[in-house]
């Protein structure tokens, strides 16, 4: 049996990056990672020209990339499949079955490696139209799932969607291990403490209809209390969320409405700190990482019922969880806040709490690790 130290990993993600750099969060996951394997060679998309370097026993390559979307992956995959199987990979890991894993499937057969199909979001699960884009995704996947060695999912509540979906068939192979998140750098400081006037709300989110942005500014301008609603993040929907915000003064002075657009990775924390609670308000999520920063920084989440943001929040504990009409709940649940600032401590504690029992990157990163090196050696 080989231990990770002697193992060789090809990792085949279909997102998209700027060669060498360093900054992104993917990154440093990846560097976090290889730190435990013999190398660990990636595999992804380029946002410029195809690139390929190594830092230590970290080796990436990016392929061309002349499309937005992830599907393109479902071609670009096979770029330099001969130099892939030149790596001899012990285990490969994909992040999605369909966006990867047909290559995936195509090195392990060659090389006699392991596969470890990954589930990140929900389109693998939602309702698709016959013959459509994620009609296809979803029987590629269901092709991919059924020869993986291994399969991992998000949450208990995935599991229970994959089985649903796919087969309970797979239940077998298949383990629950969480987004991870560094408590360490999203903590609330003591002088940040929720505090009587303006309650503070944040919203990190790429800003699109999906998310919700401008759907939560129309909902909240009936508040009769005052609110600060900070959004970040960049996305179709900022002309619409600045016009919707200028549209309030002098209609409506308790809501404020700040716009950050793109705020880096590196200063959430920070931002997170200066607010008292997060909501997320999405129509359709996983397991959104700004969930997880939030509880981690000791804030409370409220977010709607989408995906399965109720797996990593319970209602009423760490937070709240909408019901079946989000824009008439959602005044009144940040009410309660306002009334009881204390609530913003406790459920902002039980979160801290929560994130750091189940979400901590230290832990997981070797639970991790310790899975992919399982599949290696099923």
């Amino acid at each position: 049996m080989k231990g990770p130290q002697d193992l060789s990993v090809l990792h085949i993600g279909p997102g998209k990056y700027r060669p060498l750099d360093g900054s992104h969060v993917t990154y440093g996951i990846w560097r976090e990672l290889a730190s435990g394997f013999r190398t660990y060679n990636i595999v992804g998309r380029s946002s410029a020209k195809p690139a390929e370097w190594s830092d230590g026993n970290l080796h990436i390559r990016l392929v061309r990339s002349l499309f937005g979307r992830e599907a393109e992956f479902l071609l670009t995959q096979f770029v330099g499949l001969r130099r892939m199987l030149r790596i001899k990979p012990d285990v490969i890991v994909c992040q999605s079955p369909a966006l990867g894993g047909l290559a995936a499937l195509a090195i392990a057969r060659r090389s006699q490696s392991r596969t470890l199909m990954e589930l990140h979001g929900m389109e693998f699960f939602a309702r698709a139209r016959f013959g459509s884009r994620l009609w296809l995704l979803q029987r590629i996947s269901r092709f991919a799932l059924n020869r993986a060695d291994r399969i991992r999912v998000l949450s208990a509540g995935m599991r229970e969607a994959l089985a649903r979906f796919y087969g309970e068939h797979l239940l077998g192979r298949t383990t629950v291990l969480p987004p991870r998140v560094d408590t360490s750098r999203f903590a609330k400081s003591d002088d940040s403490l929720p505090q009587s006037g303006t309650l503070r709300v944040a919203m990190v989110a790429a800003v699109n209809e999906n998310k919700g942005q401008l759907r939560l500014i129309r909902a909240l301008t009936s508040a009769p209390f005052p609110i600060e609603l900070h959004l970040a993040g960049d996305g179709p929907d900022v002309e619409g969320c600045r016009d919707a915000a200028d549209s309030l003064a002098p209609a409506n002075s308790l809501l404020e409405v700040h716009i950050h657009g793109r705020v880096a990775h590196s200063e959430v924390a920070d931002l997170l700190r200066d607010c008292d609670l997060l909501v997320m308000y999405s129509r359709t999520e996983a397991t959104p990482r700004a969930i997880l920063e939030a509880m981690a920084s000791g804030l409370p989440v409220v977010t709607t019922n989408a995906g399965f943001c109720a797996d990593i929040v319970e209602n009423e504990v760490e937070g709240f969880v909408l019901g079946n009409n989000p824009d008439k709940e959602i005044v009144g649940v940040l009410r309660r806040f306002d009334e009881d600032r204390g609530l913003l401590s406790r459920m902002g504690a039980a979160a801290r709490a929560r994130a750091r029992r189940d979400f901590d990157s230290v832990r997981l990163f070797d639970d991790y690790r310790r899975l992919i090196a399982e599949t290696a050696n099923a």
